[in-house]
């Protein structure tokens, strides 16, 4: 009943705070450092429209979101078939991609001109809790200390990053997709 209502509750929290466009997974989470958690409450979210669906484990997160792709020959992470079919990035609670995760998807990889592409506030119960981060179908990922793109901005983090150092731990409320 308490998994229940968290879920719920992320679930309204996180519509409200969306600007852009994001979220999914189809990558295998893990290739860069140890396995990740099989536990937890792992979300993907649709940062143009808010559509957020949880489940109990990354992989049922993964298998959510490749359905959702839909035989994306290319990956996720090169081509794109059809709007909303780029999984941009996956947030983790934990050091080396474990704990909770938030991936976000949207209609597009980044671009080479590294102009801002999505961004995602992180709704209440994520502030603050994000300790690895990956970016994918092109993307950069910079953090932020408030919400909007506002406070002390992080260095863009271009490849998978399974620890964010002290500095960074921690301490996102949104992020910055380039």
């Amino acid at each position: 009943m308490g998994s229940r209502k968290r879920r719920n509750k992320l679930a309204a929290i996180s519509g409200a705070g969306i600007l852009g466009v994001v979220c999914a997974v189809s990558v295998t989470v893990g290739s860069a450092g140890a396995a990740p958690e099989e536990n937890g409450n792992h979300c993907t979210t649709n940062v143009g429209n808010g559509e957020e669906k949880c489940f109990s484990t990354l992989e049922e997160a993964q298998q959510y979101a490749n359905v959702r792709i839909k035989g994306n020959p290319g990956g996720a992470q090169t081509r794109v078939e059809k709007p909303t079919d780029v999984v941009i990035g996956t947030l983790f609670a934990d050091y080396r991609y474990g704990g909770d995760s938030i991936t976000l998807w949207g209609s597009r990889p980044c671009t080479s001109e590294r102009e801002t592409a999505f961004y995602f506030n992180l709704p209440d119960e994520w502030k603050g809790r994000v300790s690895s981060v990956q970016g994918w179908a092109e993307c950069e990922v910079t953090l932020y200390t408030r919400s909007y793109l506002e406070g002390v901005s992080s260095p863009r983090f271009k490849d998978l990053t399974p620890e964010l150092d002290a500095q960074w731990n921690d301490l996102a409320e949104s992020i910055e997709f380039r």
